[in-house]
């Protein structure tokens, strides 16, 4: 941006040279200066307001994981304990690996914690099958299955919207877009025959923090802002082992 800048100031000092007298400015080049970063100031905040909303979205994914897992394993005291016992144990180590999982920095490592998980889950379904198979037909059934097919399906929008990301394309427009704000203030400064920039560098800056802000939001796995799993260990810590 303070290189697109020096380019717009320099630009209209190439442009306005020929003129027989200085160009002081004019209120028409003011009204585009806003123009410009009115529309950037809207891209900015719909991008962040984008981020944001996703960040939310898995941080509200997080809580209902959690929660289906507290009411899975309070619906498993229905079970004798002879089938009971074995799958708190699974379900401890399957709320572990989701922790583990939702903690993870590399792609590579939440995929693998992600897919063992996946396995430990199975291996309660066909438990729990099992032993309301061979049982009398009564109302455990529903009151079982529901939260132990939730954990499943939270699992699964956890992992898409993990995966989501703001489109590169936006990205691209939205510095594309900065840099030509920097050019167009550098070439209105440079009319009116005042660079100011000390100010225009702390504009820039401004303007990366919220780029930087943006695009740390949509980088779910390593970026310094993450989701925390706070709740989700706290349940996991306290299931029946």
């Amino acid at each position: 941006m303070l290189l697109a800048f020096e380019g717009g100031f320099r630009l209209h000092r190439l442009l306005s040279r020929d003129l027989a007298s200085p160009d002081t400015g004019t209120t028409d080049e003011s009204y585009v200066l806003s123009g410009v970063f009115g529309l950037l100031a809207l891209l900015m905040a719909f991008a962040l307001s984008l981020a944001l909303d996703r960040h939310e979205q898995r941080r509200s994914l997080v809580v209902e994981e959690a929660n289906a897992l507290g009411t899975f394993s309070s619906r498993l005291a229905l079970l004798p304990p002879d089938v009971r016992l074995p799958l708190q144990a699974d379900l401890a180590r399957y709320a572990d690996l989701r922790v583990s999982a939702g903690r993870s920095a590399s792609m590579a490592d939440y995929e693998r914690k992600s897919a063992e998980a996946e396995q430990v889950h199975a291996a309660i379904g066909m438990r729990l099958y099992a032993a309301l198979g061979t049982g009398p037909t009564d109302t455990r059934a529903p009151l079982l299955l529901a939260p132990y097919n939730s954990t499943g399906d939270i699992a699964t929008a956890r992992h898409a919207a993990r995966a989501a990301q703001l489109p590169g394309e936006v990205m691209t427009l939205l510095a594309a877009y900065c840099l030509i704000a920097a050019a167009t203030l550098g070439y209105t400064l440079s009319g009116a025959g005042r660079p100011h920039r000390l100010a225009s560098a702390v504009l820039f800056v401004l303007l990366a923090f919220a780029f930087t802000t943006i695009v740390d939001l949509d980088r779910p796995r390593d970026g310094f802002i993450r989701v925390p799993q706070s709740e989700l260990a706290k349940v996991a810590k306290g299931l029946p082992r």
